[in-house]
């Protein structure tokens, strides 16, 4: 006996006797008409986020759910402006902007799919565009569903090469859509305001020198160029890896980042090695957050940061091989949510590829340094070398462990290394150093890195620290003349 052809054919025959039920259901369904047949929406109003003008949006849906115990025929499934809006639906797998003859069966639903693209319309500033999308039923009613989007006029910029001194002072977003390069012996200044957001893989390509002047109220933000969300609580801009990042080559020097945002990139600020003794990147109040690789890598390099935020970097926040480099008043905070495999904080080092690389000069003055890690704080030095390997921390929070020999390079500083929030008496338990911040939301992956009523790092700063570069905080806040707090954010 062969069971399995038995199985087979036994089972053949129950799906084909399903479908003909269910095809005979379809063919015996009854329908409504007139008023009495009401359909609802699995949402009133579908919304986009600011779209830029001749570019796409991504696509929305909701559903169109018919609750009653007997069919609906929808006469025509329309847009209220005819298509003139720019948006355009997909209903239940058909593409258009006008449809007839839906049959919606009872207690049944279907998918409506929608996108839009906004033409330009010569503003600096958004402009909303509104249409409606309209179901009437056989004989009855017609229901409405709103759909609204901002429109934003952009500058689009492609294969640009900056091969003399010029300037950027635009009101408008520029999309980069691939590299953006700065040519030997070119300056390029970017004035406050600015908004660079690159496409996937773009990235900012110094070989000359780059000057953003941005502002406490209008700074100079580079970011990816997706404003849509991968979740109705996550917008992309969240997200790591949306664009490559700012590459500082070997003869690029004197580049100045004055209030710039750099965020949610490939990388930071990467300085490859650097042969010359000119300073290579001064950069004051300003931020590098959420890159899936270097936060700040500096090599061999001259560089000044001061009141600057370097956080949530997957290799790391800060890494300097060799060079000189002075840090006041900055919070480098090593959060980074999309890898447990992610690097240190800190690294500082005098050797690379076995070879030798002085650290004449690395320095931190009122700073934060700190991760979720047990220690975030990595120095490498070459063995059996006299080069090099200066480094000291003054008035710093820092999450490291030191020994004896340390001591002299750690001046009131004070050791991240238990929880304020929630003290344990378990010294296995790793503190939860994000205490020390105002807001770690690892669901949105929303984050605000001033700090926390509870935190150590307040009013342990030096005041003989502060410069006029960090007079006052990333924010604008002015800092006392005594017992500043550590870090780049001042407590009001």
């Amino acid at each position: 006996m062969n069971t399995r052809n038995i199985i087979i054919s036994a089972l053949s025959a129950i799906m084909v006797a399903g479908s003909l039920a269910t095809m005979s259901c379809m063919n015996d369904e009854e329908f409504l008409s007139g008023p009495q047949s009401p359909i609802t929406f699995s949402a009133d109003t579908v919304s986009f986020d600011t779209i830029f003008t001749g570019i796409g949006s991504a696509t929305k849906n909701f559903k169109v759910y018919n609750p009653n115990s007997k069919g609906v025929r929808l006469a025509s499934v329309r847009l209220g402006s005819g298509g003139s809006s720019g948006f355009r639906l997909n209903l239940d797998g058909q593409y258009g902007t006008q449809f007839t003859d839906v049959e919606l069966y009872h207690g049944d639903s279907l998918y409506c799919f929608v996108e839009v693209t906004v033409d330009p319309h010569d503003s600096d500033s958004p402009i909303l565009i509104t249409d409606s999308l309209l179901f009437t039923v056989e004989h009855g009613n017609t229901y409405k569903v709103m759909l609204q989007a901002w429109g934003q006029d952009i500058i689009v910029m492609r294969g640009a090469i900056i091969a003399t001194d010029s300037a950027i002072n635009v009101t408008r977003p520029i999309v980069v859509m691939d590299s953006l390069v700065v040519a030997p012996d070119a300056t390029l200044t970017v004035a406050e305001g600015t908004m660079l957001c690159f496409h996937k893989g773009a990235e900012l390509a110094v070989h000359g020198r780059i000057i953003c002047n941005g502002t406490t109220e209008k700074p100079v933000i580079m970011r990816g160029d997706r404003t849509d969300k991968l979740f109705p609580y996550l917008p992309y801009d969240r997200l790591d890896a949306q664009w490559g990042g700012v590459t500082l080559y070997p003869e690029s020097f004197g580049n100045i980042f004055s209030h710039c945002d750099i965020h949610s990139g490939s990388y930071g600020i990467v300085a490859p090695e650097s042969t010359g003794e000119d300073m290579k990147c001064e950069m004051t109040n300003s931020i590098i957050h959420n890159v899936a690789g270097y936060g700040l890598f500096l090599h061999g390099a001259w560089a000044d940061i001061a009141g600057c935020q370097i956080t949530n970097a997957g290799a790391g926040c800060v890494t300097v091989i060799g060079g000189e480099t002075l840090f006041t008043h900055c919070t480098i905070a090593q959060l980074y949510p999309w890898n447990a495999d992610r690097g240190p904080a800190l690294l500082f080092s005098n050797v690379a590829d076995n070879t030798e690389y002085p650290l004449r000069q690395i320095e931190f003055r009122n700073c934060i340094i700190t991760g979720y890690s047990n220690d975030e704080v990595y120095g490498s030095r070459m063995q059996d070398s006299d080069a090099d390997f200066n480094y000291m921390f003054c008035n710093c929070l820092v999450n490291t462990k030191i020994t004896e020999a340390d001591e002299p390079y750690f001046i009131d500083c004070k050791f991240d290394v238990e929880d304020k929030k929630n003290k344990t008496t378990d010294e296995d338990q790793p503190p939860l150093r994000e205490a020390n911040f105002r807001l770690v939301d690892t669901y949105s992956f929303d984050y605000d890195f001033a700090l926390d009523s509870l935190s150590v790092a307040r009013q342990m700063g030096n005041a003989s620290y502060v410069t006029p570069a960090t007079q006052y905080d990333l924010r604008g806040t002015l800092r006392p003349t005594i017992n500043p707090d550590a870090g780049c954010y001042q407590s009001e």
